[in-house]
């Protein structure tokens, strides 16, 4: 077992053993999950181990990140090189999805958009097999900071799939909840013009720049444009702190948990913002229909 993954797992035994949990999670014994979640879609929760601080860090090294593959092309098809032979591997259908590592997509118009979907195993199998790539410090930095801010939720999720009676979802050879850290950078010109719905168990918006932006809907049989809205938040983004939004995802169907419908709106401004997807280990997603989405397409 490799020295990040072994870090990581003790992490993870001690935050259960001492059950220090560094959210606000009392709501969800008092509340009915699967009700609120068809009532209004999401789960607001106060995130008190990460706030603006360290976001802004992520942010910072992300551009620094972003800056050295566009200026080096050889070290991002290397890194895609990388990408491709991990989906190859036994770990990735621990993620039961196909994507990982680096996608600039700030040349594609519809898109304008650069992201990069980093996981544990993912990180490691880089260090492991490239191990050029461990003295590149804009890459190592960010993602070492990737790892630090991933670390504290898998607790969340297994956290609210207990609560829905749903603990067997994350079974497997690991015994924890597979995370998926999704950070972008969206550029002034980007338009979203549908919203869609995330193949994931859960999804949980940790920060963003410009929360206003993000727009969703509880799951209806009907959805229309004016049915989107961008959530009354309870907490504050500060230093220290966060408001973090939890949303079920179509792996869910199943139990009759429908997936709540959501976009990031236009404000013409450079934004980021980082989500944590809960997958499902080794999971093949079944085929469902869920309600239509609105054109959000501005003539």
């Amino acid at each position: 077992m490799s020295e990040l993954y072994n870090k990581c797992m003790i992490i993870q035994k001690t935050l259960f053993l001492w059950i220090i949990f560094l959210f606000d999670l009392k709501s969800l014994y008092s509340i009915n999950l699967v009700k609120h979640f068809k009532e209004l879609g999401y789960l607001e929760i106060c995130d008190k181990n990460h706030g603006t601080e360290k976001f802004d860090f992520l942010y910072a090294n992300f551009e620094k990140f972003i800056e050295f593959l566009q200026t080096n092309r050889a070290w991002e098809q290397k890194l895609y090189s990388a990408k491709e032979r991990f989906i190859r591997s036994k770990d990735r259908n621990y993620y039961s999805t196909d994507f990982f590592g680096f996608y600039d997509e700030s040349k594609k118009k519809g898109r304008d958009q650069i992201s990069f979907y980093y996981s544990i195993h993912f990180h490691e199998f880089i260090c492991s097999n490239y191990p050029e790539f461990n003295k590149i410090p804009e890459i190592v930095s960010f993602f070492e900071t990737c790892f630090e801010i991933q670390k504290p939720y898998r607790n969340i999720f297994t956290e609210v799939a207990t609560e829905l009676g749903l603990e067997t979802i994350f079974s497997s050879k690991y015994n924890h909840p597979p995370i998926l850290l999704k950070i972008i950078k969206y550029l002034p010109s980007y338009v979203a013009t549908s919203p869609h719905y995330d193949g994931t168990a859960f999804s949980l918006f940790l920060d963003s720049t410009d929360n206003q932006s993000l727009l969703l809907s509880s799951y209806k049989s009907l959805l229309t444009i004016n049915d989107f809205y961008s959530p009354i938040r309870k907490f504050s983004r500060l230093l220290n702190q966060n408001s973090i939004l939890l949303i079920p995802g179509i792996f869910l169907r199943e139990f009759s948990i429908y997936p709540t419908p959501h976009i990031v709106a236009q404000n013409d401004k450079t934004r980021y913002a980082t989500i944590a997807f809960a997958m499902r280990p080794n999971y093949t997603p079944q085929k469902n229909e869920f309600s239509l989405l609105p054109n959000f397409n501005i003539e």
